[in-house]
């Protein structure tokens, strides 16, 4: 398995899908009602992983997928969003250190993907906390948000581990992470969340990239089960196959923009991504692009 990613965009030749099945509301993390996703979630979450894997396959991508953990059982939370746990920053895995301690547990499901990489472990007693859905990969830069899932002291080690690239961060937006605010489709051209980031908020790494500004007027207001782990703008949340290619949710005005530029999308609709709080890019972790 070739360990090998330095954007979003490059052409996509290996990556892990994630897994819908036992995931979970553990306790502490601000759930109503804390416990397992109702059967119908999970089922019609993981026929829409599946759908998507079969697109990734047909485009000639290798998939993986992460060995099943019992969230129920252990009070974890899920498989479902591979890219909040592990960063891939050139042939290099990080192991983040997550806001939320009951994740750490996930980094099980991808003994496969880590018994060969290079792998750098975030210290768990410094003070250092990120998740990596907090970091937006751009070869040169990695672009880092400030977050309740993101302190600067992340953003620092991230800059010590990695001198030679330049870790610019950004407080643009109060949530999470980063990847339904900037959404990078290639190199000079971005989609990013004009309801949370203006012109003169753009972070200095898009300043000569073409920007696709989206909004929720452009978007459809999608529906969620129970409670919402993910705003509307999770359809903003795609992914990219190659440069020409993206999959995205069923968001005409975003398939409509892309086409005008020459990007072609498939269109894969997650039922549940705001019920479990992930898009295409959430539940994806490339590993090697070319």
């Amino acid at each position: 398995m070739k360990i090998s990613s330095n954007n979003e965009w490059g052409k996509l030749k290996s990556v892990v899908v994630g897994d819908a099945t036992y995931a979970n509301k553990p306790e502490g993390l601000h759930f109503d009602k804390p416990g397992p996703y109702r059967g119908e979630v999970t089922a019609q979450a993981q026929m829409d992983l599946n759908k998507f894997v079969r697109v990734l396959e047909h485009e000639g991508v290798k998939v993986y997928r992460p060995r099943e953990i019992n969230f129920v059982m252990r009070d974890g939370m899920y498989n479902y969003c591979p890219r909040d746990r592990l960063l891939v920053v050139g042939k290099t895995v990080i192991d983040c250190n997550m806001q939320y301690p009951c994740r750490e547990m996930e980094i099980n499901a991808y003994s496969e993907v880590l018994k060969k990489a290079k792998v750098i472990k975030v210290p768990r007693d410094k003070g250092i906390m990120f998740d990596a859905a907090n970091v937006c990969r751009l070869n040169d830069t990695l672009l880092y948000l400030i977050s309740p899932s993101g302190n600067y002291a992340g953003a620092e080690w991230l800059q010590e581990q990695f001198p030679k690239l330049t870790v610019e961060t950004t407080e643009t937006y109060s949530g999470i992470h980063i990847d339904s605010t900037f959404t990078p489709v290639r190199e000079g051209l971005v989609v990013i969340n004009k309801d949370r980031v203006t012109p003169e908020t753009l972070p200095k790494c898009f300043k000569d990239w073409e920007v696709i500004w989206l909004g929720n007027e452009d978007l459809k207001r999608k529906n969620f089960a129970g409670e919402a782990f993910a705003s509307n703008y999770i359809q903003l949340n795609f992914m990219m196959i190659n440069p020409e290619l993206a999959v995205i949710d069923d968001t005409p005005v975003l398939q409509q923009e892309l086409a005008k530029r020459g990007v072609q999308s498939y269109v894969v609709p997650f039922a549940h991504s705001r019920t479990l709080g992930g898009g295409h890019h959430c539940c994806t972790l490339d590993l090697h692009r070319r």
